[in-house]
């Protein structure tokens, strides 16, 4: 191997065999002097924001069960279609199969964003409004679990 020049000291003579050079990056403080790892790592804790539970509760009403029924069968017809758009493909009713499943996807989106998710945005207030207030969960607005004491009643 070349090298590079004559001037460097790593090649003159005297030079200390071994020696590497350190970046700069290493030479910077990764921290402030005096923190620790663990109380860097706990101030971080309380800062995070608190997201929706996947499990929030849904309005059990006849109107949202009767649209989650309706966006259940569309989503299950785009399927369908789209199987049958697969299996008929290059051929006009495939074609048309596949319009209509997309047509089913964009039904079931207007049906989950305008229909059901303004039902469940006031049912998980309706939850923490009764929770704030101090009681147990909205009346009829959430899913119900029965327990033995309800049996007993």
């Amino acid at each position: 191997m070349a090298r590079r020049s004559a001037q460097n000291p790593r090649y003159q003579k005297g030079a200390e065999v071994g020696k590497t050079r350190r970046s700069a990056a290493s030479a910077k403080p990764k921290r402030a002097v005096g923190d620790t790892a663990a109380s860097a790592s706990s101030s971080g804790k309380g800062k995070k924001k608190s997201r929706p539970s996947l499990l929030a509760p849904v309005p059990v009403s006849p109107e949202f069960r009767r649209w989650r029924k309706i966006w259940m069968i569309v989503l299950a017809s785009a399927v369908v279609l789209s199987l049958v758009a697969w299996w008929q493909r290059d051929t006009m009713p495939g074609a048309i199969a596949l319009a209509g499943a997309y047509g089913c996807i964009f039904v079931s989106l207007y049906i989950d964003f305008a229909k059901m998710r303004p039902m469940r945005k006031k049912a998980i207030a309706e939850d923490q409004a009764a929770k704030a207030a101090g009681g147990k969960s909205a009346g009829g607005t959430t899913k119900k679990t029965s327990t033995a004491s309800d049996k007993d009643a």
